[in-house]
């Protein structure tokens, strides 16, 4: 019987190593060439890794939750039947966390009629699901093997967990409240309702010198993402600036583009402060720059990426829009819309988020305060956050009114830029905001 060794492929310039999240067949089971096989996490993706030929799976000689460096062997494939590989099977499984390993009571079931002789049930395939919609499905206690997908391939998707998640049950029919009896004198004063059921933490249960704890060893992500904002810190003085921008005129145009409010396509705020900033950067350079201390230089790029922050079940991913610039309104809307469909379903590859030359951040999208200090992610210049809209009273040609205001808050490298270089910058990205007919050239 002949066997191949499968070693972890090259997952993107730059990326060195990835940590298995899940391992999709087991020891024993029959492969065809392109199946997925496991699925692996690296600094700022989650990817399906194929099989590259048919076979047996002969031996896993990595775990979920290891990490693991491109070039590692991962898997033994054997080119003979499923059965040929029962003792490396075995020894596999001795070796597999006990939430991966399956019992011989639930694997062997009697026939009637065979004699009595034991035949090996089938083993249980896990529903195909992304990392996220799986702690979504966690975080809504449900079991999400009981989920019919509606995705390719019958993958459940955010949507049929949230379907499933709303759907009643025999066991949520209400209740009548119990009476209530007359309070007196000598009545005992009432307790305080309890609180709500905690918030289930990730990691495993443990206990320090105070009480219970749980600890959860950082994914591959959240690890990168510690790194490179110690990095960022420690080697970049940073300098922010918080301002506002009235938005009513523009809120006003956004609401008229064809589309915007019959849910075909959605154009947010967003969009329209991507190509503010965009047109911004093409009239100072210096933001749209790097400091190399390397070689003691400024690298000022010829080209705008700009990069959107992005919240994920798996932290703070940020994709990235090429060749920003070069886009209209339009054209921006639809890569934006991309990118939610992509974090909600956790498909963004490596390069997504390779070569950002400026990042924006939006947690007024998720009900941030006012105004943040964004941290300048490695490689850039600046970054800008913006806060919450909302309506507050403005004054407009000495008239106190009520208007739309968009705060503002924007980092940048004081070795590349000064406070005149940012108080321009930061004018012409609000001109153009409050300006809107500027934004449609």
């Amino acid at each position: 019987m002949a066997t191949k060794e499968f070693i972890l492929p090259d997952l993107g310039e730059g990326v060195h190593e990835g940590q298995i999240v899940r391992l999709m067949v087991k020891a024993g089971e029959r492969v065809r060439e392109d199946q997925p096989l496991m699925e692996v996490e690296t600094d700022k993706a989650s990817v399906e890794i194929p099989s590259p030929f048919t076979g047996t799976i002969a031996k896993w000689h990595v775990k979920e939750g290891q990490a693991v460096k491109v070039g590692e062997v991962m898997v033994t494939i054997a080119d003979g039947p499923a059965d040929t590989a029962a003792e490396a099977r075995g020894a596999d499984e001795r070796s597999r966390p006990a939430a991966m390993s399956t019992s011989s009571s639930s694997s062997v079931r009697n026939v009637a009629g065979n004699g009595g002789v034991a035949v090996a049930s089938p083993p249980a395939r896990r529903a195909p699901a992304s990392p996220a919609v799986r702690k979504l499905a966690r975080q809504l206690r449900l079991d999400i093997e009981t989920i019919r997908g509606s995705g390719p391939g019958g993958r459940i998707t955010r949507a049929d967990v949230e379907r499933a998640a709303a759907a009643p049950s025999a066991s949520q029919a209400p209740t009548a409240p119990p009476p209530r009896l007359p309070s007196s004198p000598q009545s005992a004063p009432p307790r305080s309702a309890p609180f709500a059921a905690p918030a289930e933490a990730p990691g495993e249960a443990d206990h320090d010198n105070w009480g219970p704890v749980r600890r959860q060893k950082n994914s591959m992500a959240r690890r990168t993402i510690a790194a490179n904002m110690v990095q960022s810190w420690s080697t970049i003085p940073h300098v922010t600036d918080s301002d506002d921008a009235d938005v009513t005129d523009l809120d006003r145009l956004r609401r008229g583009y064809p589309s915007a409010e019959n849910g075909q396509r959605k154009i947010t705020m967003l969009a329209f402060v991507i190509r503010a900033v965009a047109r911004a950067l093409t009239l100072h350079p210096e933001f749209n720059a790097v400091f190399d201390a390397e070689h003691d230089q400024i690298i000022y790029r010829r080209y705008i990426n700009i990069a959107v922050g992005v919240h994920t079940e798996r932290g703070l991913i940020t994709p990235v829009i090429r060749n920003t610039d070069q886009l209209g309104i339009m054209e921006i809307a639809d890569a934006l819309n991309d990118l939610a469909a992509k974090a909600r379903e956790a498909k963004f590859t490596v390069n997504d988020t390779r070569g950002g030359t400026y990042t924006i951040s939006n947690p007024g999208a998720l009900g941030g305060s006012r105004y943040s200090t964004p941290i300048i992610p490695p490689g850039q210049c600046a970054v800008l956050a913006l806060g919450r809209t909302r309506l507050m009273p403005w004054v407009v040609d000495g008239v106190l009114q009520p208007r739309l205001i968009l705060p503002l808050s924007h980092s940048f490298d004081h070795r590349i830029a000064d406070g005149g270089h940012e108080v321009a910058f930061m004018q012409q990205v609000i001109g153009s905001l409050e300006n809107p007919a500027r934004l449609l050239l």
